[in-house]
């Protein structure tokens, strides 16, 4: 097993009898392209972290747990903004995945252009709304502030945001055609890139002595150019006859792309809810300092859930790719050994952070907040809890089986909200993090564990898809 996985991560073909390479077949061309597009994000998101273990204390010094406090949960609003294009992005994954897999570059080109359209109304949509809800909606009061400084940040900080991200949506169809070409490594670049500069960028405000707006600038415009200089780069040089036209956009196709992808919207949204929603709810209930303590603990345990979300993600499309050719036995193979992988990963890291948390945090950010071991657990059995389901998700989503994921993920958004709410009332912070894992163990985690097997029992290699879908 280690000598097969040296061979494909530094991409060599297995060898014959002769000593000769052996024809790369497309099972192996699918671990090439899954282990460059794991090991690119690694790298990239290594160095991400690497800087942010800089960036985060000084932060925190400079805005104090109240403005740093808001600070995050305007940055945790990211994941609130993921659903705007209303699936539109993960329906345009799959299609084109399977139009890849059979040949149909054409067919390809307009389902990209139908929902770049789509997505240049949403998104223009979206923009008149926040300009006229801006003025009515009490900002402060949403993100928990009370001192004037930061007071007079929370409108604009949160506007700037949308705004930045509203201007990047049509183009994100280029990240999720790299997904669906199985070249999520070139995406990871330019990302790569994007944080670096990012990172520099949070640096010079803080030195400078710039108010949060500013630092929303910093932290959300350089990834979203980047993604712009992806699509430019993916649509120009890599796959023109893949461009966006107007000539191709057809309102009725980004529909029906729509519909594709709507339940795919409701597992983000159900998942936002349920993940997203915890700086809310501590700001709401105990305030923001509450949201800086837990806030930087969960920044330490991001980095074994992002390693491992990064590892597996470039497995999605491959999984859609051997389904739609018929390669059921890779796809099995894949998820036993990606759940093995995810354990030997998750476990010890997770050991360590719950044990060593509190002197890491205590080193890291200066003892300006020091989290409670509860908290500290709850996110340790998380961790672990995460990379479960993000390997059986893959599987899943490349199958095209999102329908228990969302239904699932429904009843746990809603469950994980109220109890959140019940128990940050009466065990403090960490109680945001124990809702998440009583619920997603027994709503998510048991139902995959019951349908996954009769997935892979009852699968059947996907058809050649018609010419309108």
């Amino acid at each position: 097993m280690i000598s097969r996985l040296f061979n494909v991560v530094a991409f060599r073909r297995p060898r014959t009898d002769d000593g000769s390479d052996a024809p790369r077949t497309p099972g192996v061309e699918r671990e090439r392209r899954a282990a460059l597009s794991a090991l690119s994000a690694l790298g990239a998101r290594g160095l991400t972290l690497a800087l942010s273990l800089i960036v985060v204390p000084l932060t925190l010094h400079y805005l104090g747990p109240e403005r740093y406090g808001m600070w995050f949960t305007i940055s945790s609003m990211i994941a609130l903004l993921s659903f705007a294009d209303l699936g539109i992005g993960y329906g345009l994954l799959n299609s084109v995945t399977r139009s890849i897999a059979f040949g149909d570059a054409i067919r390809a080109q307009r389902q990209i252009s139908s929902a770049f359209l789509l997505l240049v109304i949403l998104a223009s949509a979206l923009v008149v709304l926040l300009i006229a809800t801006y003025a009515v909606v009490p900002w402060p009061r949403a993100l928990g502030v009370m001192s004037s400084t930061a007071k007079a940040e929370a409108g604009p900080s949160v506007a700037i945001f949308i705004a930045i991200f509203l201007a990047g949506l049509p183009l994100s169809v280029g990240t999720q055609v790299r997904v669906a070409r199985q070249e999520a490594y070139r995406a990871h670049a330019t990302a790569a890139a994007g944080n670096l500069v990012s990172v520099v960028a949070l640096l010079l405000v803080i030195m400078t002595h710039q108010g949060v707006p500013a630092l929303v600038v910093a932290m959300a415009g350089p990834p979203a150019l980047a993604s712009v200089l992806n699509a430019l780069v993916l649509f120009r040089r890599d796959a023109p006859e893949l461009m966006p036209s107007p000539g191709f956009a057809d309102l009725r196709l980004g529909l029906q792309l729509l519909r594709a992808g709507f339940l795919f919207l409701v597992l983000q949204l159900a998942i936002t809810i349920a993940f997203s929603t915890d700086t809310i709810v501590l700001a709401q209930i105990l305030g923001p300092e509450a949201v800086a303590e837990y806030g930087v603990a969960f920044r330490l345990f991001t980095i074994p859930i992002g390693l491992i979300a990064i590892g597996l993600s470039p497995l999605w499309p491959a999984y859609g790719e051997a389904i739609a050719r018929g390669d059921i036995d890779w796809a099995r193979t894949t998820l036993r050994r990606s759940l093995k992988t995810a354990l030997m990963l998750s476990v010890p890291v997770s050991f360590i952070f719950v044990a060593l948390g509190t002197p890491i945090i205590a080193i890291w950010v200066g003892g300006t907040v020091t989290p409670s071991f509860p908290l500290l657990l709850g996110l340790g059995i998380w961790t672990v809890q995460s990379s479960i389901g993000q390997s059986v998700a893959m599987l899943l989503n490349g199958a095209d089986e999102v329908r228990l994921q969302a239904f699932a993920a429904g009843l746990m958004a809603v469950a994980n909200l109220a109890l959140s709410i019940w128990l940050t009332s009466r065990f403090g912070t960490s109680g945001v993090i124990w809702g998440t894992v009583i619920t997603y163990g027994a709503l998510v985690l048991v139902p995959m564990a019951l349908y996954v097997p009769r997935v892979l029992k009852q699968i059947d290699p996907l058809e050649r898809p018609s010419a309108t879908v």
